[in-house]
């Protein structure tokens, strides 16, 4: 029963030493040489909401999240946008928000979820949002993007910062355990957990 998702979450994670060397040398790089075409947005939580944040950093609607923009890297790493990337592509006149929001869907087009289940009738009831590329939760942000599956009835969470689950809300005993189960071992066993709370999608559209 998704062994293979639950297994992810038993590997070690990169080495902080090499992931902050990488990290330095992204950070290094003149803003310009920065690829806008990997800009994307993330779903942190909102303790990060802080003035320290080194770059755009902004609460997400009414939720306990927050949402920051970072340029995805090799290996699923990340160089958050810093204030002075900001204003490199402000005074530009790119409207770089948008641009993230455009390359999200782009990808997510491609690669929806990870891992689904379907009820008895071959229909999906649930799907595991662990992408290879590290921000499945930021499909959450896509207005009606799970509504060709789901409809307008389902509930979306986000246990852990790189793992968001969506699903049906007409669910049998069974599935229901099924669903609160992925939710509590990913909360459980992620190295960032974030909530076990159930949410209505809209909520998230306020980007």
């Amino acid at each position: 029963m998704f062994k293979d998702l639950l297994d992810r979450f038993s590997r070690k994670p990169a080495a902080a030493d090499s992931t902050a060397e990488r990290l330095a040398v992204e950070l290094a790089r003149p803003p310009s040489e920065h690829d806008i075409d990997r800009l994307m947005p993330l779903i942190l939580p909102s303790a990060l909401l802080r003035p320290y944040w080194p770059g755009p950093i902004e609460a997400l609607g009414d939720l306990p999240f927050a949402l920051t923009w970072a340029i995805a890297g090799d290996g699923n790493s990340f160089v958050y946008v810093t204030r002075t990337i900001e204003a490199h592509w402000d005074a530009a006149g790119i409207d770089w928000r948008a641009r993230a929001m455009e390359n999200l869907q782009r990808i997510a087009r491609k690669d929806r979820a990870s891992h689904e289940k379907n009820d008895e009738f071959g229909l999906p009831f649930v799907q595991v949002l662990l992408n290879e590329d590290a921000i499945g939760p930021s499909r959450l942000l896509l207005p009606g993007f799970f509504e060709d599956t789901f409809g307008e009835d389902y509930l979306v969470a986000i246990p852990e910062q790189t793992c968001a689950v969506v699903y049906r809300t007409d669910l049998t005993e069974e599935e229901t355990a099924l669903v609160d189960t992925l939710i509590n071992e990913c909360f459980e066993g992620g190295t960032e957990p974030m909530t076990r709370e159930r949410f209505d999608p809209r909520r998230f559209w306020a980007v």
